[in-house]
């Protein structure tokens, strides 16, 4: 029985068997499709007009008050990559101190933990009438002259604020953990060598912290996501393939609605993947170290 096991689990890691396994589900999807375009409703596209949309990514959409799909695309990942990154650029930090300090973690630890449940889509009427409708052009360049600049005038600082919030609290938590993990052997070995703090840090917290780190932006970039494009169909936003997606349901479009989820669908897996392989990276050396 342990054999057969074996060799079923060895034929699951195989390429081909990735390929077959990570392939039935999306091959369900298609053929329920299918069956959704003989039944003849109006909702469901064919295949070919669908591909004829994804095969002309450049081509603004006739009937629809939105940009090209890839414009759609590019601007989703431009705020995308702000707000993730302002996430991390601040849990990083904070976590580290958290996890070193028991004043700082316990002067964070309540509000954390009253923040971390709010689903940041929630707040976005909140941050809407706080920030209106700036952008990072209003900002740069000043509300007149902030049409000027088409990119920048779209990313506006209410959906940067709820994906920094999104992304925030999975990495705090995954930092404070990650730090705290560190073996005291380690530490008291570093010291007893005469490594000052500085090097304690780069060479024992930071590596052994690291994989917990990648593993929490892992989460916080799924967050992320997921909040971006529901964001991106609240009233005010003028780009986004969130905001392609809830356009052409309104205009009846279906071609574009399913061009959009597929996109979505697709770009996610991709994303995840590429955070995938960097936790698995991060981590390589843990395995050799039991």
């Amino acid at each position: 029985m342990t054999d057969r096991n074996d060799q079923r689990g060895t034929w699951a890691d195989r390429p081909v068997g990735k390929i077959l396994l990570g392939s039935a589900f999306p091959a369900l999807l298609v053929v329920a499709w299918w069956l959704g375009i003989r039944s003849g409703t109006a909702v469901i596209p064919s295949f070919s007009a669908v591909i004829g949309v994804l095969a002309h990514p450049l081509e603004i959409p006739p009937d629809l008050y939105s940009r090209s799909l890839a414009f759609s695309l590019m601007m989703t990942l431009i705020r995308l990559a702000l707000g993730f990154g302002l996430g991390v650029a601040t849990a990083v930090p904070l976590g580290f101190l958290a996890g070193k300090s028991r004043v700082v973690d316990r002067l964070f630890y309540p509000l954390v933990q009253i923040a971390r449940p709010i689903n940041p889509v929630v707040l976005l009427p909140l941050v809407t009438v706080l920030f209106g409708l700036s952008s990072l052009a209003s900002v740069a360049f000043g509300p007149v002259d902030a049409w000027k600049y088409d990119v920048a005038d779209q990313v506006q600082l209410a959906m940067v604020f709820i994906l920094w919030w999104g992304a925030f609290f999975p990495v705090f938590l995954s930092t404070v953990h990650g730090v705290r993990s560190v073996r005291t052997s380690y530490l008291e070995t570093m010291r007893l060598l005469g490594a000052t703090d500085v090097q304690i840090l780069r060479r024992v917290v930071l590596p052994h912290s690291l994989p917990e780190i990648a593993h929490g932006m892992r989460i916080a970039m799924g967050m992320c996501w997921l909040v971006l494009i529901a964001a991106e169909i609240f009233p005010g936003t003028r780009s986004g393939i969130g905001y392609m997606l809830c356009t052409a349901c309104k205009t009846s479009d279906y071609q574009y609605t399913f061009a959009a989820m597929i996109v979505i669908g697709i770009t996610g897996l991709l994303i995840d993947v590429a955070f995938a392989r960097f936790e698995r990276n991060a981590g390589h050396w843990q395995a050799l170290e039991r």
